[in-house]
């Protein structure tokens, strides 16, 4: 019974000193007047673009402006130990193809590669969540022409800083999925093989389908010299290990076998990097080592690990073999019936990937709030420290009950989320705050939803919602930013027509102690005057009488002794009219009750405390042992 009783004591003492191991970070010197941990990682591609002349610009994508520069979470020792795991679990080859339909899709004299392969990759997320296959088709041309400026009749309010036919990445599209603009069927605007000038109302379409979640990958940049040796870095210029690249790799295998297709760029320019460069459309690899940014979009369906150098053309061969299995949108007449592999070793192919996470149907019974409408034109990285609240008020656009169901943020990396609401007015004072449950804490994806698992209803004409993030280790959070009014760049971008108002974006660096407008928020040499942060708000109508709420006059918050905080009675929070609702299933599962299907995960959630408890009791007893002895 003794040994029982010590056995137990042991284990309790090294849970308490992994809580507060686990905790530590909290307990560091506050830096909260100081925005020293806080950066912004503008992206080298974006740079090189950036100095440009301008009539070279229409024949390149512009590249993410910042782009991610995490690279998993935990200590190094028990990332290889989950990407070894994660390696066992992935096939050496696999295609989407071989579990949906994947269609070709071709662009003609159009610059809809962006567009078409955005497509792809929302039609074969919904064909994988969905227990029917869902073989809809989404529009395309929608996209381009309803994120652009100019019309026949007037100008487009809602566009971005581009005309029709100019090209885009794929993430622009993700930001026209979760605006409330798409995705709107291919039947309810058609493909055409033109970019003619239309009249507003061609735009006016009832949308089906909204993103809930995405992700956008850690870019892998490559340096490769005469020989094929290839040096990896991320787009901080910090040099990737091959463990590194593995990861992250993996990380792109496992999304498409569970998520879909995923969305990447090429050099498509040059004939001499096709393996038949006399007849570029016969060809069936592609692989490019020079430093060409990429000036068309395409779509990673799936990867062949052994696939030969062999297959390559012998003037431009990479070094090492395997190659992703790609869509490209100039139909089933090129390539391999329109599929193309271009090796792993390409510069451009692992730089700005974006997927879908999670969609779900429309309907009227649901209205979007935001702030920024534009969504995430770049990122903010913060360092590890006291905990980070990113906050937007909005001004109640009916006159209906109206429930707070969802929370949507763009935020990533190593840190949890809390949801916090006050319904009855714009106060961020934590006296008004109250936290609500929601399925899950983790910040899966770049774009990330939170569903309330009790809606709270909007008892006043303004409403604030707020996700405070805890740092675990280094996460970004995005910025609905005027890139050029920022400072961050003097020629224009897509992003020229952003603008904010005084009393919409709040940030707060010390735990939600105290806040200040987004727009007083400065980085060297930065200016925040015309953004706002990405906190999104899902409110219903349709929700059951008998639905069981709790006193949303309750403050779960128990710490209100603070006065500093901020009443905010500044404008109206910029709203759109679409109603829209999730009909769909949840493809993030609720936290918990999801059971481990991966050999890392199996290995994580089962086998590794185990063998931990097993440890600890088998030195215990040759410490005892020993005594004895």
């Amino acid at each position: 019974m003794k040994n029982k009783i010590k056995y137990i004591s042991v284990l309790i003492i090294i849970t308490i000193l992994v809580n507060i191991s686990s905790n530590i970070s909290f307990a560091k010197e506050d830096k909260t007047q100081e925005n020293s941990r806080f950066s912004i990682n503008i992206s080298k591609d974006f740079e090189k673009w950036d100095q440009l002349p301008e009539e070279n610009k229409d024949k390149i994508i512009m590249p993410k402006i910042t782009t991610s520069v995490l690279s998993g979470k935990g200590s190094s020792i028990f990332a290889g130990a989950k990407n070894l795991f994660a390696k066992a679990s992935i096939p050496s080859k696999y295609s989407l193809t071989e579990d949906i339909d994947m269609q070709v899709k071709d662009q003609a004299q159009t610059g809809l590669c962006w567009a078409m392969t955005a497509t792809s990759v929302l039609e074969s997320n919904l064909a994988l969540s969905s227990e029917n296959k869902d073989t809809r088709r989404f529009s395309a041309r929608h996209i381009d022409y309803a994120t652009s400026r100019t019309f026949l009749d007037g100008i487009n309010s809602k566009g971005y800083n581009r005309e029709v036919g100019d090209g885009a990445e794929t993430a622009l599209a993700l930001r026209y999925f979760t605006n409330g603009t798409g995705a709107v069927l291919e039947e309810d605007m058609p493909f055409e093989n033109n970019s003619d000038k239309l009249k507003l109302e061609s735009i006016q379409k009832d949308p089906k389908v909204r993103v809930t979640d995405y992700e956008e990958f850690p870019s892998i940049n490559k340096e490769i010299d005469s020989n094929g040796n290839i040096t990896y870095s991320d787009s901080n210029g910090e040099e990737f290990s091959k463990e590194e690249v593995s990861t992250i790799r993996n990380e792109i295998k496992n999304h498409i076998i569970n998520y879909g297709a995923i969305g990447t760029g090429i050099y498509s320019s040059g004939e001499e990097y096709f393996n038949n460069p006399s007849d570029v459309l016969k060809s069936t690899s592609y692989y490019c080592n020079d430093s060409n940014l990429s000036d068309h979009e395409i779509a990673i369906v799936g990867w062949d690990d052994n696939y030969s150098v062999e297959n390559f053309n012998p003037e431009h061969r990479p070094k090492n073999p395997g190659a992703y299995y790609c869509l490209v949108s100039w139909g089933e007449n090129s390539f391999d019936k329109g599929f193309l592999y271009v090796s792993y070793d390409d510069v451009n192919i692992e730089k700005n990937l974006s997927g879908i996470i999670g969609a779900e149907n429309i309907t009227d019974d649901q209205t979007l709030y935001q702030n920024d409408f534009y969504g995430e034109s770049m990122a903010i990285i913060a360092e590890e420290g006291p905990d980070i609240g990113l906050a937007n008020v909005f001004t109640k656009n009916s006159t209906k009950d109206e429930y707070v169901e969802e929370v949507q943020v763009s935020a990533t990396g190593d840190g949890t989320a809390e949801v916090y609401i006050n319904p009855t007015d714009s106060s961020l004072d934590e006296s008004k705050l109250q936290k609500v449950e929601v399925d899950s804490s983790e910040l899966d994806g770049t774009f990330n939803t939170f569903r309330l698992k009790y809606p709270i209803k909007i008892t006043g004409d303004k409403f604030a919602v707020v996700v405070k993030i805890k740092l675990n280790g280094q996460i970004q959070f995005g910025v609905e930013c005027n890139i050029v009014d920022s400072g961050i760049s003097t020629e224009p971008t897509i992003f020229d027509f952003v603008s904010a108002n005084p009393g919409e974006s709040f940030i707060s660096i010390d735990g939600l102690k105290s806040w200040m407008d987004f727009r007083d928020f400065n980085l060297t040499g930065d200016s925040f005057k015309e953004s706002n942060l990405c906190v999104k708000a899902i409110t219903t109508t349709n929700v059951p009488d008998e639905y069981p709420y709790p006193d949303t006059n309750t403050n779960t918050n128990s710490n209100n002794s603070n006065t500093d905080n901020p009443s905010v009675n500044g404008g109206a929070g910029t709203t759109n009219n679409s109603n829209f609702s999730y009909n769909g299933k949840i493809d993030k599962p609720l936290s918990g009750l999801r059971l481990p299907n991966t050999g890392a995960e199996i290995f994580f959630a089962c086998v590794l405390p185990i063998v931990f408890i097993i440890s600890i009791i088998s030195f215990i007893n040759y410490r005892r042992f020993k005594d004895v002895k």
